[in-house]
């Protein structure tokens, strides 16, 4: 590893035992060896904090020119921006334009045309990308996901309440609208904690509930009303833009002491509830965190969006979206159960996944 690679990867180890990230460590090692990215120039777009740096790490072994974006809309520690410089990753200018692989965020950058294709991390980017005239591998499809955003956002959301004040949730009533990834996530953590939970959705999940749990339809007025005046805290997680404009009982609850959160990039209440009734101020609740998501939780998420960007290489790829390769997952998540502090967690969000 050369100098600057080194440096990271000692500062990081000051923070994170080896056991915290196996994935990315790996990764790294193997790429120092291999440099499947020799020469590349590669814009990251993941939102950047503290552990995101092993993630940067890892593409600096294998080779690449490191980019982050000159401006990005999502969240970014300022401290960690201001550090860049230092371990040799550069900050792309506005004109810089010319990109072998892209890893995006969001679709935050789906504008670009890079010459190899891009890698996307969120289902909201996917939408951004399905029509693209490159290929496009989506982190956010595989099974290494539901890690994240199963366990890390739904862990990270009550560490965020915590961080606010909020010590002793048992008793009182969640209601979680949108009951995908993210959601059961929230939902398993909350029933943890001795939380009575609701959850509203547009499908009726009641049938993939846990014990206990309430469902309400979105769609039905009267009992989104009551369930959403009777809760200590609404949080939304659909993913969706403007997801439950109109379906609020609007002057009760603005007037209400329900606590609003959101864990979803975009604004999911719509613009009849100021930004500032909501936490974070519409913001994911999570990004108002030092570390939005545990290292033990997203390393083999950023893993995944890296070893995507060495697939990319592959000749006659489809344009367009595609899943990232099983036996890569596999990989990387043989790695993480042997190596790392969480393979019971990753045995719950595997089965999680085929509810």
């Amino acid at each position: 590893m050369n100098d600057k690679v080194t440096s990271l990867r000692d500062y990081l180890l000051s923070f994170y035992p080896p056991e915290e990230w196996p994935a990315l460590l790996n990764q790294a090692d193997e790429w120092a060896r291999t440099r499947p990215l020799e020469g590349l120039r590669v814009l990251d777009a993941t939102p950047l904090f503290r552990n995101t740096l092993g993630k940067l790490m890892a593409l600096m072994a294998a080779g690449a020119q490191v980019y982050i974006p000159w401006r990005s809309s999502l969240p970014a520690d300022a401290g960690v921006v201001a550090q860049l410089a230092d371990f040799g990753i550069d900050r792309a200018t506005r004109q810089d334009k010319e990109f072998d692989i892209v890893l995006d965020c969001a679709g935050d950058h789906c504008r670009l045309r890079p010459t190899l294709g891009s890698c996307e991390l969120t289902r909201t980017g996917v939408l951004r990308y399905e029509r693209a005239g490159f290929p496009v591998f989506l982190a956010d499809s595989g099974r290494i996901k539901h890690i994240e955003t199963l366990l890390g956002t739904g862990e990270s959301f009550f560490r965020a309440l915590r961080h606010l004040g909020h010590h002793d949730v048992a008793g009182k009533h969640l209601l979680v609208v949108g009951y995908g990834k993210v959601g059961r996530g929230v939902v398993h953590y909350a029933r943890q904690y001795g939380m009575r939970v609701t959850v509203a959705d547009v499908v009726d999940k009641s049938a993939a509930l846990p014990c206990g749990v309430e469902f309400v339809h979105v769609d039905d007025a009267a009992a989104m009303e009551r369930a959403v005046l009777r809760a200590w805290c609404l949080v939304s997680v659909t993913g969706r833009m403007g997801a439950l404009r109109r379906r609020l009982p609007l002057a009760q609850l603005l007037a209400s002491e329900v606590l609003l959160a959101s864990l979803g990039v975009e604004d999911e209440f719509g613009p009849e509830v100021p930004e500032q009734r909501v936490l974070n101020h519409k913001r994911p609740l999570n990004f108002m965190l030092a570390e939005p998501t545990s290292m033990r939780f997203i390393e083999t998420t950023l893993a995944l969006h890296n070893a995507c960007a060495v697939e990319l290489l592959t000749a006659d790829l489809p344009y367009g979206c595609i899943l990232p390769p099983p036996d890569v997952e596999d990989r990387l998540l043989r790695v993480a159960c042997e190596k790392g502090l969480i393979g019971k967690e990753i045995e719950m969000a595997e089965a999680d996944a085929t509810m």
